[in-house]
């Protein structure tokens, strides 16, 4: 009687590298959650601009940042914030984005910039 105990009572020898194979599932690192960064930009007047639309927006030399739709300029960023700046820097100085908003009273546009 007392083998047999042992051997259904027991617990099974399990490999030790078996139970971190559990830890690694799908849902323990839970992905970043995106950041969204709207930009305030002036538009162009004589241009018509529509929300979802998507433009490029570009850092060029004297600390502006530009929102072209293909090769026309569309908006233009006279001071961008530091953190727009680096993180188009990071995206060697062009980045994908959208146009949120459009106000056609004061010829302003909020950009939405995609990461």
């Amino acid at each position: 009687m007392g083998t047999d105990f042992l051997r259904n009572k027991r617990e099974r020898h399990e490999k030790a590298w078996r139970r971190n194979l559990a830890n690694a599932a799908n849902d323990m690192f839970a992905p970043a959650p995106k950041v969204r960064r709207v930009i305030r930009a002036k538009s162009e007047p004589q241009l018509s601009l529509v929300p979802q639309q998507p433009v490029l927006l570009r850092l060029i030399q004297g600390g502006k940042v530009v929102a072209s739709d293909g090769v026309h300029q569309v908006a233009t960023v006279e001071r961008p914030s530091a953190a727009l700046v680096a993180t188009l820097k990071e995206h060697h100085n062009v980045a994908p984005g959208k146009v949120r908003r459009v106000n056609c009273q004061t010829n302003s546009v909020e950009l939405q910039l995609e990461d």
